[in-house]
């Protein structure tokens, strides 16, 4: 890339097709109302659909990131973004039943598992030590960027011209990525990813181990109440009281909260503030705050909430990345696969196991447990700050 500012570019490219890989999962969450309408879908439904885009995510991850090595940086990203494309155009044009849904999420989830080796090299192969925790951030702001996405496209499009337009609409995102990737994008590996797929038996160290699972643990709570949230808080909050229109403005503007919050938790990482497993456990247990909000069934505390859990509980997946390649650097490609699987495990276990607490109770049990799984993952994350510090000592 021969570009005068390669990090921004790669920043940008890394984030776009971040999008466009996990945009068909939360469209389908912030549309959910529509398509409970349409497709017969029920809350168990929806979480079993959510669920299996993580599972397939989870199932790939570890060799997704030997994969994007052989493939290279063009190839991946290409690759990737036709897989989100797909599964857009699968979801607006050959989706009569609810079921088909499992089938076009499971393809966006191949995506997602490829997206993140590929984008997390591009980063760390073109982007300064003292600019990384920012663009991880950014990159990773690319996720309530799709919820964003979701929530607006419930007044503009949904309830306009339907939800199977949302789907076309977006879909073009993926078909205008194309061209920037065929420009900005060298044929090459990164090399970092080139390293690690070249010595993909380099063992590592056992001193890691403790720290790299006490994060998977923590990822796998923080991201199972996160995904809860972005899975079902348009169709909770129609039952709190929201009209349609407005509970797809309030998943934008909560989204929009954890778009902030990403790059700016990098920001402050980047100047030796709050770069640590310690701020991941603060943001976790204030997004346990937020569920107890949402628990409550009030319309204004439930919005507060959502907010706040989006903002604040879902805005530490960016510092995670950093946190993980700063500690285990010349294992960062391994560390990484590790902690990226509990990631992706709470997001498959929590929208199917809660798309039941929904379906079978009322939603403030369901937010309130989801808020008991917040407090075990700040929990995870202190003990992983802990082993954090006792290997940079």
């Amino acid at each position: 890339m021969n570009q005068k500012h390669p990090g921004q570019r790669a920043t940008g490219i890394a984030a776009l097709t971040t999008v466009v890989a996990v945009l068909p999962a939360f469209l389908v969450g912030g549309l959910a109302v529509q398509l409970e309408g349409d497709l017969g879908m029920t809350a168990a439904a929806l979480g079993l659909c959510v669920a299996s885009f993580w599972a397939v995510s989870a199932l790939l991850s570890a060799p997704a990131g030997f994969i994007a090595s052989a493939l290279g940086l063009r190839r991946g990203m290409l690759l990737t973004v036709g897989l989100g494309f797909t599964a857009m155009v699968g979801i607006a044009v050959f989706t009569p039943h609810w079921p088909f849904l499992i089938l076009w999420l499971s393809i966006a989830g191949a995506a997602n598992a490829l997206s993140h080796p590929l984008s997390n090299g591009l980063i760390v192969d073109q982007v300064g030590p003292r600019n990384r925790a920012f663009s991880f951030g950014l990159k990773q702001a690319a996720i309530p960027t799709a919820t964003l996405t979701a929530g607006l496209s419930v007044p503009i499009f949904a309830l306009t011209i339907g939800w199977q337009w949302t789907f076309a609409a977006t879909a073009l995102l993926a078909v205008a990525l194309v061209p920037i990737l065929l420009r900005g994008l060298p044929r090459r590996a990164p090399t970092t990813t080139a390293k690690a797929g070249r010595a993909p038996r380099a063992p590592l160290p056992k001193r890691l181990r403790p720290f790299l699972f006490a994060t998977a643990v923590a990822g796998a709570l923080g991201s199972g109440q996160a995904n809860v949230v972005g899975a079902f808080t348009v169709a909770s909050a129609v039952e709190t009281g929201f009209n349609p229109a407005a509970a797809g403005l309030l998943l934008g503007g909560a989204s929009a909260a954890g778009i902030l919050a990403r790059p700016l938790v990098g920001v402050l990482a980047d100047r030796g503030i709050g770069g640590s497993m310690a701020t991941v456990a603060l943001m976790i247990g204030a997004g346990c705050l937020g569920l107890i909000g949402m628990a409550s069934g009030n319309p204004l505390a439930y919005g507060i909430g959502a907010v706040v859990a989006f903002g604040l509980g879902w805005g530490w997946n960016g510092l995670v990345h950093y946190v993980v390649s700063h500690t285990a650097h010349p294992f960062t490609a391994q560390a990484t696969g590790i902690t990226q699987t509990g990631t992706y495990v709470g997001g498959t276990v929590a929208p199917l196991v809660f798309g039941l607490l929904f379906a079978a109770y009322d939603d403030s049990v369901g937010w309130a447990i989801a808020a008991g799984v917040a407090a075990a993952g700040a929990i995870a994350a202190a003990v992983a700050f802990r082993l954090e510090k006792g290997l940079r000592t």
